[in-house]
């Protein structure tokens, strides 16, 4: 992660090299508005032995974006995003899993004596705050680089894909189904997750204040997703919460339209 974000870094900082300060000429605007969708990968990274990674998950969102600047070359970004994240986690220490159904409006509660792995999926709420340095428009094109954070309010998460050894009677299932097959997991997710946004791209003018934006950013945690204490995971042989120290990445593929 470390080697990424210094590249995105680098890359961000040598559009500083092309600009130049100037508050007056045609394609200077001191406020711009956009439209933006961000796809991309994303995935977990662990702090804590116990867990670990489970494959690639998806990011992807969607919002309008604002641009204050203060001179040609130089802005601030902000906006606001609705996204929805994906990521998996393997289960090395041996431990058991607690939820509950609800059944004629009553929670019935059930448990599985070993959680093997499961997918968490996040909805949110992203608030994005970046410094941006453009260089001179070369042609039709403008280079950019940007830095800053971003503030991910987490609306909603869920577990699916809990693969486990439970017992029904003389069958041992491997994958929870029916109203299982997703978990209701706003107790195991924290409310908030920062986050360090880095990332460069490149404007097409079309016409006018009009341009089309591409660009590459990584989102890299500053704050754990997931609360430090499970609520529903449990050590098999103490039977105490199981502890971990879960960090949300992801990468994406920046695509919109500049006014």
């Amino acid at each position: 992660m470390t080697k990424i974000i210094t590249t995105l870094l680098v890359l961000a900082i040598s559009t500083v090299s092309f600009a130049q300060d100037a508050t007056t000429g045609a394609d200077y605007r001191k406020h711009r508005f956009g439209l933006q969708a961000a796809p991309g990968v994303s995935y977990f990274t662990m702090g804590k032995d116990g867990s670990t990674n489970k494959s690639l998950g998806y990011h992807i969102s969607g919002g309008l974006n604002y641009e204050y600047a203060f001179a040609k070359n130089f802005a601030i970004s902000t906006g606001i995003m609705f996204s929805q994240t994906t990521a998996g986690v393997e289960y090395s220490d041996s431990v058991g899993l607690d939820w509950s159904t609800s059944v004629d409006g009553v929670d019935v509660p059930d448990s599985a004596f070993k959680l093997l792995s499961r997918r968490y999926l996040f909805n949110s709420i992203d608030i994005p705050l970046k410094l941006k340095l453009t260089t001179p428009e070369i042609g039709y094109l403008t280079y950019y680089g940007e830095f800053g954070t971003t503030i991910n309010i987490i609306t909603g998460a869920f577990a699916k894909k809990n693969d486990v050894f439970k017992k029904e009677g003389d069958q041992t299932i491997t994958s929870l189904s029916g109203d299982t097959k997703k978990l209701d997991a706003n107790k195991e997710s924290n409310f908030l997750r920062a986050a360090i946004n880095v990332g460069v791209g490149v404007e097409y003018n079309l016409a006018g204040n009009t341009s089309v934006l591409m660009g590459l950013n990584g989102n890299f945690p500053l704050s754990n997703i997931l609360s430090n204490r499970s609520k529903s995971i449990s050590y098999i042989s103490t039977g105490k919460e199981f502890q971990r120290a879960t960090k949300l990445n992801y990468i994406t593929a920046t695509i919109g339209i500049q006014f």
